[in-house]
């Protein structure tokens, strides 16, 4: 959900919807000017463009009051400016977005990994799921604007959980490997990669019955969500903890 807090206190609570979701649109853009009518557009998408823009100031203005002067690199004093029919974030003023960190520890972390430094990656990757505190402004889930970068970062967030998981089973850690899939199939119940891990971790601390289980919530939940029996890799792995075929599986197809 979307909050703003300056220096540890949280400010927005006193502002207008059409003030937060400027804030909102800035902040997501937070390397770009953004042109007065495209803002009027998506806040004021009905209204006529003289009250659309007296409407743009006057939601500047009061996030402006709310936030405060800014803390400063060099001379500006405002988090908030306008400047040629535009507006943006300040570059000057120290601002931090988790989204951008969250972005920030990722990609560090892929570059670790592709290095072969396994470890430090792991530790980079611990960051940035905890970074994640849920989808990207719920509260807009109906906002066209904010489909594409919600699901963008859902999907980082199912590669970085993913990838922690992998690393964890490779040094055969293997409550962190179930702690984690736990994640990825909370946010994606069809997670087939998931499922598999669930099954050979939990069977590796000896909790056949529990591997079992995962291997039934993966059946039901691919029958009810999409129509389909578990693939071959998720069988095969069934068979291979159980020592025999589920006989219950015959096609792809349910």
């Amino acid at each position: 959900t979307f909050r703003i807090f300056r220096s540890g206190s949280r400010v927005d609570a006193s502002l207008g919807s059409k003030s937060r979701l400027l804030m909102k649109i800035l902040a997501a853009n937070p390397t770009k000017c953004l042109p007065k009518d495209a803002l009027m557009e998506l806040i004021w998408p009905r209204h006529d463009p003289t009250t659309a823009a007296t409407s743009l100031k006057v939601a500047a203005h009061k996030l402006r009051h709310a936030l405060g002067s800014a803390e400063r690199k060099r001379a500006s004093s405002e988090w908030i400016v306008a400047d040629k029919g535009s507006y943006r974030l300040n570059p000057d003023a120290v601002v931090w977005i988790d989204v951008e960190a969250f972005l920030c520890q990722y990609h560090r972390a892929r570059q670790l990994l592709a290095a072969g430094a396994n470890s430090a990656a792991r530790m980079e990757f611990e960051k940035a799921e905890q970074l994640y505190a849920g989808d990207y402004l719920e509260e807009d889930l109906y906002e066209d604007w904010t489909v594409l970068k919600r699901e963008e970062l859902r999907d980082l967030y199912l590669d970085t959980l993913n990838r922690l998981a992998t690393l964890c089973m490779s040094e055969q850690l293997h409550e962190d490997v179930i702690r984690y899939c736990h994640k990825i199939v909370l946010a994606d119940p069809c997670r087939e990669d998931a499922y598999q891990m669930l099954m050979q971790s939990h069977a590796a601390l000896n909790q056949f019955a529990r591997a079992g289980s995962w291997y039934a919530v993966c059946r039901a939940t691919l029958r009810r969500e999409i129509g389909c029996l578990p693939s071959m890799e998720t069988v095969q792995t069934f068979e291979e903890l159980f020592g025999g075929p589920d006989l219950r599986t015959t096609s792809r197809p349910a």
